[in-house]
């Protein structure tokens, strides 16, 4: 009864500890819009949301400028593709991405604009000062918002439980080998988990939520994260497969160790 009550109880830390941590990583890869900026450079690789803001800008500026949209937008695609100028433009849109992360999940209410100061560093012209501001569609994907404003609390209230009732569970469980054995599987599960919520669900699960090129921003920032959650899985799994043997190994000790029955020693005696 005492063992089975202490799986439980470990059951339960293993799950809350999955969601925490796992949730983090959720955190940082669809959730962080400073994380946008601070990866401004590679968030603007995915052709798409580049795409979408430079054919803006082009397409506003133009008339600024007096030439045609075409001509603005190879400008700023070649500074945006030349390794020399790619930095100090990404560097330039950061803010801009930074805005439109925070206003599709929910963290964010008034519109996504770029100011007139903001076009001409990214065009490279003082003529555009005085044009109204470019608004950017990015749309509010509730699911998102919902789901940010639930983690905010699920992680760190997760992570409180874990720790109080993986403590419970350690000194409750009568058993060292079966100790041992349900922690070195709760350690798989949780790589399995982290690495589902840390990186499949931003990848791939986030984007098809909305057609909106905006989407895509947690794509970037999961391989972003990737070699991360790829440390954090691979530390999960040695741990758990060290668990495992040592269980075995303790499993085995014990079997060796146990004194053999007099009684069935009479009998085969006996027999023979």
């Amino acid at each position: 009864m005492r063992r089975t009550f202490a799986g439980f109880i470990f059951g339960l830390a293993y799950l809350c500890a999955a969601l925490s941590l796992g949730g983090w990583f959720l955190q940082r890869t669809a959730f962080s819009p400073d994380r946008t900026a601070d990866t401004a450079q590679a968030v603007l690789q995915d052709p798409e949301i580049s795409t979408e803001i430079v054919d803006l800008i082009a397409d506003n500026a133009a008339p600024q400028l007096g030439v045609a949209p075409d001509d603005v937008r190879a400008t700023v695609s070649g500074l945006l593709d030349d390794p020399t100028t790619s930095a100090a433009m990404s560097a330039e849109m950061a803010e801009i991405l930074r805005d439109a992360h925070a206003h599709l999940i929910g963290a964010q209410k008034a519109p996504v604009q770029i100011t007139d100061t903001e076009v001409r560093d990214i065009v490279r012209n003082d003529a555009v000062i005085g044009m109204a501001p470019i608004t950017l569609p990015v749309p509010e994907v509730s699911a998102l918002s919902v789901t940010r404003q639930v983690l905010h609390w699920l992680v760190p209230v997760a992570g409180i439980a874990a720790v109080v009732l993986g403590l419970i569970g350690l000194t409750a469980h009568p058993d060292r080998q079966a100790l041992l054995r349900s922690l070195g599987f709760g350690m798989l599960l949780l790589a399995v988990l982290v690495t589902g919520l840390g990186y499949f669900v931003p990848r791939f699960a986030i984007p098809a939520l909305s057609d909106s090129p905006w989407t895509r921003i947690p794509i970037e920032l999961a391989d972003d994260a990737l070699p991360l959650v790829i440390a954090l899985a691979f530390v999960c799994v040695g741990a758990g497969v060290a668990l495992l043997v040592s269980s075995g190994l303790i499993r085995r000790r014990r079997r060796w160790s146990s004194p053999v029955s007099t009684y069935r020693y009479h009998e085969q005696r006996h027999w023979s």
